[in-house]
């Protein structure tokens, strides 16, 4: 009895194990009107201001100033320290920037962190000098997405999600540094417009899988209780 008791245990963890995880739908887009387009109202662009003159290798930071859905805080861990700048002399096309620069050693990062209520939408104009490298963006539920900037030139990647994020983080290869061009922030009409959660579905399958079991179960101790009976009428 207590070794059918296990199996049947072990199948109902097994169902559970092999049901579909959850994961948030996101949209990336490199087209910033096809971003805003899968906004609910206008996104706010950041105000670029510079105080403290420029540097901004501390703990504390930068702190993007975008309307309502900021502050947003901007730290260049470094190693052992912080490397986080400002950079007048960014230009593209001819055209001059004023951007916030990371560290182009390879261990240096940019690390956003929102509000506790996160972000459900962000836009980001990136650029990079040095050599042309990868520019990996991992959010803070474990997705990771890529932009390819030209050295002295930019690219956009907007993102929406169903679900709020609450920090994210830029990192490039060494010889390369990480130019932020811009920042905007909006409401993602995803989360709006979600599909049903697929909770539904795995919950579905657990309860139908477990009443199968225990049916095969129960019927399987029914008929050795009739053979039992059958047994003692014989002997």
């Amino acid at each position: 009895m207590q070794i059918k008791n296990k199996v049947f245990c072990a199948v109902l963890f097994a169902a559970a194990a092999c049901a579909p995880r959850l994961s948030a739908t996101e949209i990336v887009t490199t087209s910033y009107s096809a971003w805003v387009a899968t906004q609910t109202g206008t996104p706010t662009e950041w105000n670029f201001s510079f105080p403290n003159g420029g540097s901004y290798s501390t703990a504390a930071g930068y702190t993007l100033s975008v309307g309502t859905y900021g502050p947003i805080n901007v730290t260049g861990p470094d190693g052992s320290g912080y490397t986080l700048t400002e950079d007048t002399s960014y230009r593209v096309s001819g055209r001059s920037y004023q951007t916030l620069q990371g560290a182009s050693d390879g261990v240096g990062s940019m690390v956003f962190t929102t509000p506790a209520a996160g972000l459900t939408a962000f836009g980001l104009g990136l650029g990079e000098i040095g050599t042309a490298s990868p520019i990996t963006v991992t959010l803070s539920d474990g997705e990771t997405f890529t932009a390819s900037p030209a050295v002295n030139g930019t690219v956009y990647l907007g993102l929406s999600s169903q679900t709020a994020i609450t920090s994210f983080t830029l990192q490039t290869s060494s010889g390369a540094n990480i130019e932020l061009t811009d920042f905007f922030a909006g409401v993602s009409n995803e989360s709006a417009s979600a599909p049903a959660p697929a909770a539904e579905v795995t919950t579905a399958i657990m309860i139908g899988t477990g009443l199968l079991l225990f049916g095969a179960r129960r019927r399987v101790f029914s008929n050795l209780s009739r053979s039992k009976v059958v047994r003692e009428n014989l002997a």
